[in-house]
């Protein structure tokens, strides 16, 4: 049977439209640039969950690394500004001059239990409080300040290693740019026992012509504790850049004791002897 005109349009319609939904994905854009195509499954406040094409295992994004989703539909989601489209605001050399900025620190941990972006700050803080301590010459940047300003330039973490020093010090509007990175490996597990003894008794006396007696009767109660204690191997990498992009100060030093706050003293130690510190070499 001959089909009209009308009609092999119309199956041809059809079947463009089957092509597309058979190959129409949804494209996540991260903000440090990778490209994702697949299936968004899900949006929650504060991750997105995705299969990718071709796959029937469910991941889950976090939000806070992600700049766009273009859906199948067309519909566009923007969650951060990608870092390739800040605009970097340029302070003049002469207006950062002896200023300083410390960065959220890398943490790589074995340990399932610390929050590496919890404990980046943690070590950012405790940086920033050592220059403060145990420098001279340096006008510090506070670190809520530094953090707004990563924040607004939509710079995560990956996103900030796409940055070069002289492009974060300008960013920052400072001269100097302080990088850590705190390796935490978890060596073992320690168990202490320790026990305690309770008596719980009364004591009795008895009296004749010739000698006095005194007799004690009661119980006792013994309780033992066990305390499991987790051992660290922390070791801390610091490096100051200028914001001419040269490397002025980079150490690393292995933490001394094995609790999670060992890099507290080593940080110290480190900062001390940068060529601002107090204990810098003439």
């Amino acid at each position: 049977m001959k089909l009209l005109p009308t009609k092999i349009m119309f199956l041809l319609f059809l079947m463009n439209l089957s092509f597309m939904s058979v190959h129409a994905q949804d494209k996540i854009t991260m903000l440090n640039g990778e490209k994702r195509e697949g299936k968004v499954t899900a949006v929650r406040d504060d991750a997105v969950k995705f299969v990718y094409k071709g796959e029937s295992l469910e991941y889950e994004f976090k939000k806070a690394e992600i700049n766009e989703i273009v859906f199948e539909s067309g519909r566009k989601e923007t969650f951060n500004q990608s870092s390739s489209d800040v605009k970097l605001t340029t302070v003049a050399p002469a207006e950062r001059k002896g200023k300083i900025a410390v960065l959220p620190f890398n943490y790589i941990t074995n340990e399932a239990a610390l929050d590496p972006a919890a404990m980046g700050q943690q070590l950012q803080a405790d940086t920033y409080n050592a220059l403060k301590a145990n420098t001279t010459q340096l006008q510090l940047q506070d670190v809520m300040t530094t953090n707004s300003l990563l924040a607004k330039a939509g710079l995560s973490h990956a996103g900030r290693d796409l940055k070069t020093p002289t492009e974060m010090a300008e960013l920052l509007g400072v001269e100097y740019v302080v990088y850590g990175t705190a390796s935490v490996t978890t060596k073992g597990s320690s168990t202490y026992q320790s026990g305690v003894t309770k008596y719980n008794g009364k004591a009795t006396e008895t009296k004749d012509q010739n000698k006095d007696s005194a007799k004690a009767s009661g119980s006792s109660y013994t309780s033992n504790t066990a305390t499991v204690k987790t051992d660290y191997d922390t070791k801390i990498d610091l490096s100051f850049y200028s914001d001419t992009g040269a490397t002025i100060y980079s150490q690393s030093r292995q933490a001394f004791g094995s609790e999670t706050d060992s890099y507290h003293n080593t940080i110290s130690y480190l900062v001390k002897r940068c060529p601002f510190g107090t204990k810098a070499k003439k």
